[in-house]
């Protein structure tokens, strides 16, 4: 099908930044000596940061100021995309360019928050492509949640039954479903598991195989 709307993801799915991200995690957790939290680290990907506030307090509030762990995190992640390169990902700009040439409305549905969102679209010179950019901090409840791909759907006016909504994570995955899109993902940091797949979305590899799919 001819897409209606494209609605994106950003981090991990536009750009390379979730590395980025863990990597701030890793390094803030050694500092406050909690030892291995990939796995939790995981649960967290593609969610806001009120959700990140909330499950880091849960988590670890008993044991160390949580205030201060998140903002030391968000901190470190920061310097990074100030002092590293942050690539776009293969064969975005070929989908957006088409996309774009074809007609198909596209806008961005991103946990981070609206300067954040903003400054790294802006950077990586892809804010042309989207016709709106809906952010973590815009909506009440984060990702898993449908409401922000409700909010960008209806930001573009987008007939969501005949739209795609794109992720690499699964907390992202589980609200494009919910918000009625078409949901491809393309995994970045965990591949999904089985629980995840038996939703039946679609799952491929990289932006090629989705502009092989809006071309055909």
């Amino acid at each position: 099908m001819t897409p209606d709307a494209m609605l994106f993801d950003l981090d991990g799915l536009l750009l390379n930044t979730e590395v980025f991200s863990k990597r701030a995690f890793e390094e803030t957790a050694n500092d406050y000596n909690l030892g291995d939290q990939t796995e939790f680290f995981l649960s967290l990907v593609g969610t806001n940061e009120k959700h990140h506030n909330n499950r880091v307090d849960e988590e670890f509030g008993n044991q160390i100021d949580a205030i201060a762990f998140r903002r030391d995190w968000n901190a470190r992640f920061h310097d990074f995309l100030k002092t590293e390169s942050i690539d776009v990902l293969p064969g975005v700009i070929e989908v957006l360019e088409y996309a774009n040439q074809a007609g198909i409305k596209c806008a961005v549905a991103t946990s981070s928050t609206t300067d954040a969102g903003n400054k790294k679209i802006e950077d990586a010179g892809l804010r042309d492509y989207f016709l709106t950019i809906t952010c973590g901090d815009q909506v009440a409840i984060s990702k898993p949640h449908p409401e922000i791909y409700q909010k960008a759907g209806a930001s573009v006016d987008a007939d969501m039954s005949r739209s795609y909504g794109l992720e690499d994570s699964a907390n992202g995955v589980k609200s494009a479903l919910g918000a009625g899109l078409n949901v491809i993902q393309i995994p970045n940091l965990v591949a999904p598991s089985e629980e995840l797949l038996k939703l039946g979305h679609t799952v491929f590899d990289s932006m090629y195989d989705v502009l092989s799919l809006i071309k055909s």
